[in-house]
């Protein structure tokens, strides 16, 4: 009998990684199949990993597909099978033993909802130290407001029906730096969304490394995805421009310290 339920990891140059992420999705109990796309690491992980297991696979494209194109290329071999809901996992985070049985449920129990997120912890890479808390909010009219701002779904976090994908589209390419982020806006027009208000996925950062020196391509291309989905007539499409386009002014380093700030402010209950 074919599985409900399959994994998405996208992975490139994760050695030092992905088997402490591999290890954390197999303390998860409910069933679930892995598809994990080697996006042309220098060294393949088939090699790297060696045996995997069953219900796990890993593919690699001819060619270097990006982030967008990595998904893309994983979904297109998912959707082609039935399964009914993929989750996306990253190769360097951490993911919480009952993350994907709590979020089953709550997509059997709540079947007006295509997508489900959860709270998470940002942690350093290097010292492993918690960063900050990430609570985005919880209910669908509440996440739709705060999209006119910037994702409020942390993408590691997803579980989406897949016939959602397929009503929808995939990621785009057009938008390098937030293609999760134009999709959630591209999908929110027609389907309720949700985040589970528990910290159920440790998200590895580089507070000095490749995310923040893209931050400026990360601002452009939210601005552009704000713009595109603009409703002059929400006060929060507004805000959200004016908010984006004040962030193209903030420093890093002051980034990084409010970061810190607002850890110290807002603990785990």
């Amino acid at each position: 009998m074919p599985r409900e339920l399959a994994v998405l990891m996208t992975a490139y140059n994760a050695e030092k990684t992905i088997r402490r992420a591999l290890d954390s999705l197999g303390r998860n109990g409910v069933p679930f199949d892995l598809l994990i796309v080697d996006d042309c690491s220098r060294r393949p992980l088939a090699d790297f990993l060696g045996a995997v297991g069953d219900g796990v696979e890993i593919i690699r494209p001819a060619s270097n597909l990006g982030v967008a194109g990595a998904k893309n290329f994983g979904l297109e071999r998912l959707l082609a099978k039935p399964y009914e809901l993929v989750a996306m996992m990253d190769a360097d985070d951490i993911c919480h033993p009952q993350r994907l049985a709590k979020q089953v449920a709550f997509l059997k129990a709540h079947p007006d909802v295509v997508l489900v997120g959860t709270w998470a912890r940002f942690f350093d890479e290097n010292t492993h130290e918690v960063v900050f808390h990430f609570r985005p909010p919880c209910e669908s009219r509440d996440i739709r407001d705060a999209l006119f701002l910037n994702s409020c779904i942390m993408h590691p976090t997803w579980m989406v029906r897949t016939q959602a994908l397929r009503d929808a589209g995939l990621y785009s390419n057009a938008y390098p730096a937030a293609e999760d982020y134009e999709l959630l806006r591209r999908m929110s027009k027609t389907a309720a969304f949700a985040n589970l208000p528990e910290f159920l996925l440790d998200y590895s950062i580089s507070m000095s490394g490749v995310s923040m020196k893209n931050r400026r391509r990360q601002l452009l291309d939210r601005l552009r995805i704000q713009g595109k989905y603009f409703d002059p007539w929400r006060a929060k499409a507004w805000l959200g421009v004016a908010r984006t386009l004040a962030m193209f002014a903030v420093p890093r380093g002051v980034l990084s310290a409010y970061r810190a700030e607002r850890n110290l402010r807002v603990q785990p209950s």
